[in-house]
């Protein structure tokens, strides 16, 4: 059990929630981070939140964007544990379920792919592998945006979150990615795909949102 599993552990579900938000948010502002999402989201879209974790960064996007539905997937046993019951009939939760388990049940294609803080936690080895998955939705959902949030590398914040990651949430594979590695990795596997930022970076450095579409 990593040290962050077991802090939770021991808080119980309500007081590890509210040391949570307090912990992410010396890394990250999420009021912002949803803004950006939510700009690059097109009107009444199908959301695809992959690696979605406790969930708790849903609530500011479905706070600002009351026209969406999400389906949030995870490879954990539990996922959108934290989504706020006042927005819980616009969000599918699927814990152990990867890409692919997903297409197996779906009804509906997404209209946009989220990876929230999630590339990083891709082993460098097993990214290719990730986005041939990406790869196999896009052929169901031609026209669909990848939104990916990240950080940075090469900040104070940025370390003081690998150390995070690696020491308190007990990923030993952490790696980051920078933006222009993100886009050659993208375009490298998904073929020519243009790509947009949504000045995230200017506003929460070293955080970054980039949007890719054909």
């Amino acid at each position: 059990m990593s040290l962050g599993s077991a802090i939770r552990k021991a808080l119980g579900n309500r007081l590890s929630r509210r040391v949570g938000h307090h912990y992410r948010a010396a890394f990250v502002d999420l009021a912002k981070v949803a803004q950006a999402l939510s700009a690059a989201i097109p009107a009444d879209s199908n959301v695809l939140d992959v690696g979605g974790g406790d969930g708790e960064p849903l609530n500011y996007l479905l706070e600002l964007r009351t026209d969406i539905r999400v389906t949030t997937i995870d490879l954990a046993p539990d996922v959108g544990q934290w989504v706020d019951s006042k927005h819980a009939a616009r969000v599918v939760r699927m814990p152990r379920t990867s890409i692919a388990q997903y297409l197996a049940v779906v009804k509906q294609y997404p209209d946009v792919l989220m990876l929230s803080d999630v590339m990083h936690h891709i082993p460098a080895s097993q990214r290719s592998a990730f986005f041939e998955s990406v790869s196999t939705l896009l052929r169901y959902s031609p026209g669909m945006r990848i939104i990916v949030k990240d950080v940075e590398p090469g900040f104070a914040k940025a370390l003081f979150g690998y150390w995070a990651d690696r020491y308190i949430t007990g990923d030993k594979a952490v790696s980051p990615v920078a933006r222009v590695d993100l886009i050659s990795l993208v375009q490298s596997n998904l073929g020519p795909m243009r790509y947009e930022e949504t000045g995230l970076f200017e506003v929460d450095k070293p955080n970054y949102v980039l949007v890719f579409y054909k």
